[in-house]
């Protein structure tokens, strides 16, 4: 495990982040549950440990370059699987609160679990459609985040009405980010939104780039 520590420990120094020994420890422990429910359930294809660290936990932290994590309270996070983004977001920021958002009610049984054996608190695991969840959390969100689980248009769509006015939709893309963009013309054009920000990631431990796509709902 001590090689492993310090290739987290490392990663995440190359990103920006320092961390504590105890969020180490929860990392570690995240990354062993996740290995232990994907023989059941399906959580992701990643097998590698390193991969997964790289793929899904230190991809995941590149979403904090896209706001404001002093000013933001309440973020969604909408088709997270294994919990991701959020999941390794909450680790490094515990003080903001985070709603977990699947339909599968097999990977929130996983979400309730590992919060649990990891001591996350302020931390909802809802196992719904974002359609569903719509009036109850109107307005609510300061941040909606995304790995790409759905076409463009379609995220947009169901996170306007739970964003705050002024608030944003994060979404993390390869190559194509222009032809998702494009996808989601229709929206675009309703006034509803407007791209604040694209961020390019290029970092080595990543061996690959892609993009943040930062879109701010419009003042409503």
């Amino acid at each position: 495990m001590e090689n492993l520590r310090d290739f987290l420990k490392n990663g995440c120094l190359e990103l920006g982040f320092q961390l504590t020994d105890n969020q180490i420890e929860k990392f570690l422990i995240y990354l062993s549950e996740l290995k232990k429910w994907n023989k059941k359930i399906n959580l992701t294809a990643i097998r590698d440990d390193k991969l997964i660290i790289i793929r899904l936990f230190l991809e995941s932290l590149t979403f904090i370059y896209g706001f404001n994590y002093k000013e933001t309270k309440n973020i969604l996070d909408i088709g997270t699987g294994a919990g991701i983004p959020g999941i390794p977001l909450k680790i490094v920021y515990p003080d903001i609160s985070f709603t977990l958002l699947d339909s599968s009610r097999k990977k929130v049984a996983f979400l309730k679990h590992i919060c649990r054996q990891i001591n996350l608190t302020g931390v909802e695991c809802i196992a719904e459609r974002i359609e569903d969840i719509e009036e109850r959390y109107k307005g609510f969100y300061d941040v909606v985040l995304s790995k790409g689980v759905a076409e463009m248009d379609i995220l947009l769509k169901a996170s306007f009405q739970v964003l705050k006015s002024n608030g944003l939709f994060i979404t993390q893309k390869g190559e194509d980010l222009e032809e998702k963009l494009k996808g989601a013309d229709v929206e675009f054009k309703k006034g509803n939104w407007t791209i604040k920000e694209i961020i390019e990631i290029n970092k080595p431990i990543f061996d690959r780039k892609f993009r943040l796509a930062v879109i701010q709902k419009c003042f409503t």
